[in-house]
């Protein structure tokens, strides 16, 4: 369980109970899954797997199903992208795409007792069907089940919870399955959707009522795309709803107007994406179609900064034909726009995203790169860059908001960056400048000092794990 609650189980528990099934989550341990399974006695085991964990559900799965006798189940990212993993033998079908209609056709199919192996978007070992159409009106959705997750983690007491406005992306990006997804659904609906801003405030009204809310984080890959959509978001939010919160931007939609409405609704941060200081970078090897100049990027963050609204900012490190002369032009980028958290992630590319293709293409995966990509802040898998640059790389992505925050540690952390290999110690630097930045500019909320302290440890818990490389256990 990491800061982020998974929207699709929420959703997916929502269509389940409208249907008169009962649902339970558990957050997995070898130590007590067993006496789980006996307590609860599912019909169904489901999972909702990105690539970098789908091995750690595969292995959980082998476990259950080798003293269980359940139906499992595989949706998300990693079915809906690499179907052929329905092949593992312990697993009877996976879900690719949006997965609510063809959930609800299953478990009426299965409650029937008629053939679950011909429904659209699901797979097994003997069938492939077709995908559906997208959901085009997300308001019709019920409302997610927020309880499955908040009563069974620890993030029900968090004042800190997340939303989605939106689902989809219309741009495609090299690093990101975007372009794959777009493919995939093409001709079959509009990709990026929006919820009516009255059902986001009626969502968090529920959520308010049940649990404590001091800060929200809208999780939206494109927050209020639409001006007309933001305006009336923005007075009715302001109204009924007033939690002070964050929300991620494309650069260039960083209008006046817009911050404006954002600061007026109650936004206390935005976050936005450089990814390379490079132009060429950005839209040669990462498809940005941003069409702005690294003079227009600062423009557009000085705008927020106007607004009285703190910044978060991320780039991208280790990118294919990129130089460390580019990661010292990003940092000065986000030093002279006055950066308030300067995020860095070391490039991971991820398998059948454009970059993965480009990076075959020209050799540059180390072997068994594949079964590694687990984290992007874990040291380069390229080859076109020196064991030096890599400890380089993997300094400065963890001294990088640091370097642009305190200028009393600049040239210190530089030299530190540039001379000194890698050590866990700079993970734990990291963790910690990085939870005071975030309580401080980006997730500002009055809260105990327990609740920060347990925070820190879970950051340092989770963080330290994903930036060392270090893996899962699962029994």
């Amino acid at each position: 369980m990491d800061f982020v609650d998974n929207f699709g189980i929420t959703y997916l528990s929502a269509v389940a109970k409208q249907n008169g099934w009962n649902t339970h989550l558990t957050v997995f341990s070898p130590r007590t899954i067993d006496r789980v399974m006996l307590d609860v006695r599912p019909e169904l085991v489901c999972y909702s797997a990105m690539s970098s964990d789908a091995g750690i559900y595969l292995r959980i799965n082998r476990l259950i199903k080798a003293k269980h006798d359940a139906i499992t189940i595989m949706g998300g990212p990693h079915a809906t992208f690499f179907p052929e993993v329905v092949a593992d033998e312990h697993l009877d079908f996976i879900c690719r795409g949006e997965g609510e209609p063809a959930f609800e056709e299953f478990l009426r199919t299965l409650k029937e007792g008629g053939n679950c192996h011909a429904i659209a978007n699901f797979c097994s070992k003997t069938q492939k069907n077709d995908i559906r159409p997208l959901v085009e009106n997300l308001d019709s959705l019920p409302m997610p089940d927020r309880d499955i997750v908040f009563r069974a983690t620890e993030l029900g007491a968090s004042p800190l919870k997340t939303f989605m406005t939106s689902r989809g992306c219309p741009y495609a990006c090299s690093y990101c399955h975007n372009a794959a997804f777009q493919e995939l659904y093409r001709r079959k609906g509009k990709v990026y959707r929006t919820h009516s801003p009255r059902r986001i405030v009626e969502e968090i009204k529920v959520v308010r009522g049940r649990y404590p809310l001091k800060f929200i984080k809208f999780e939206d890959d494109m927050f209020a795309t639409s001006l007309p959509w933001l305006e009336e978001f923005s007075r009715i939010y302001r109204q009924e709803i007033g939690i002070p919160f964050n929300c991620l931007q494309r650069m260039e939609y960083v209008t006046e107007e817009r911050v404006r409405l954002i600061k007026a609704a109650g936004g206390v941060s935005i976050s936005v994406s450089i990814d390379s200081a490079n132009e060429r970078i950005r839209e040669d090897i990462l498809n940005r179609s941003m069409k702005l100049d690294n003079a227009a990027i600062r423009d557009r963050i000085r705008i927020i900064k106007r607004a009285g609204l703190n910044i978060l900012t991320n780039t991208i490190i280790g990118i294919p034909t990129s130089t460390l002369e580019d990661e010292y032009e990003a940092l000065r980028l986000n030093i002279d726009s006055g950066v308030d958290f300067a995020g860095a992630a070391i490039l991971v590319p991820f398998p059948r995203t454009p970059i993965w293709r480009y990076c075959k293409e020209h050799n540059l995966l180390e072997e068994g790169a594949e079964e590694r990509m687990k984290s992007v802040q874990a040291r380069s898998l390229l080859t076109c860059f020196t064991e030096k640059e890599k400890d380089i790389q993997w300094n400065l992505s963890l001294f990088l908001p640091a370097i642009v925050k305190f200028p009393l540690l600049r040239r210190l952390l530089l030299w530190i960056a540039r001379n000194r290999s890698p050590r866990s110690v700079y993970s734990s630097f990291f963790v910690l400048c990085k939870g005071y930045l975030y309580s401080r500019y980006v997730f500002p909320f009055r809260g105990s000092w327990l609740t920060k302290i347990n925070f820190l440890k879970k950051a340092l818990r989770l963080e330290g794990k994903r930036i060392l490389g270090i893996p899962d256990d699962v029994g």
